[in-house]
């Protein structure tokens, strides 16, 4: 039986050069389809981060535990315009490294996995519009016209999310041997650490540590140009070792 290679993408921040979550509660804001005091919580953490005070990760946690927190005061239907809308506006602003790795593994032959924590309702969208194999997203249960409340999260225990998407694709027969794996935040650990090949791409503080101290290969890009920097064993040191995406 042929057994076939996969790939496994984060796609905020890593694909995606936001966060399709965030901008999704950004157009419901600006369109003034929230609660009045949803980003109240929020706020503070978002100063913080502006202002070098405080970290990204903080203020994100506090926008999502929030928006969940309200969840049921939020329509379905200005939820959905804002999905469409975003995912009109927003689907090609990729990265390019992440983009030009994700056609190579497909051109390769890999299978590809899309693993967000962002609405499984725009990332039915914008995973398949970039070429993916299979995808997952956070939903939020609905009963007819409204949100109940309950969430199933997915941007954390992606690793086991990879093992059940892994599983309903059986029939496409995958195997962890040379597998890859590419994030940017310490909720994508887990998925990094099961796969052959792991990449941490513009890695947070706490994913650039943990990164260094497993001697992954780390990526940055900055103004479409991408800097890999990889373990030497004999220098005991990162290397630059080149800047083409490809």
């Amino acid at each position: 039986m042929t057994q076939h290679k996969f790939a496994a993408f984060d796609i905020d921040g890593t694909l995606f050069r936001s966060g399709l979550y965030r901008e999704v509660v950004f157009d419901m804001r600006r369109r003034r389809k929230l609660p009045t005091d949803l980003f109240r919580a929020a706020e503070q953490k978002h100063d913080a981060w502006m202002n070098r005070k405080g970290t990204f990760d903080d203020f994100e946690q506090a926008l999502v535990d929030t928006f969940d927190v309200h969840l049921s005061e939020v329509s379905p239907r200005d939820y959905d315009a804002s999905i469409k809308r975003v995912y009109a506006r927003e689907r090609d602003h990729v990265y390019v490294y992440a983009r030009s790795l994700l056609k190579k593994l497909k051109t390769d032959g890999y299978f590809l996995i899309a693993i967000s924590g962002s609405q499984t309702e725009i990332v039915e969208k914008f995973a398949p519009y970039h070429g993916f194999d299979a995808w997952t997203g956070q939903v939020y249960e609905r009963d007819g016209e409204r949100f109940t409340g309950a969430v199933t999260k997915t941007h954390t225990g992606k690793a086991a999310l990879l093992a059940e998407l892994a599983e309903l694709a059986a029939k496409h027969h995958l195997t962890y041997d040379d597998s890859y794996a590419i994030g940017d935040s310490n909720g994508d650990m887990g998925l990094l650490e099961s796969v052959t090949h792991p990449i941490a791409f513009n890695p947070t503080l706490e994913l650039r540590d943990k990164a260094m101290a497993r001697h992954w290969p780390i990526v940055v890009e900055r103004k479409s140009l991408a800097y890999t920097l990889k373990w030497s064993d004999a220098h005991e040191s990162y290397l630059l070792a080149h800047t083409d995406p490809d």
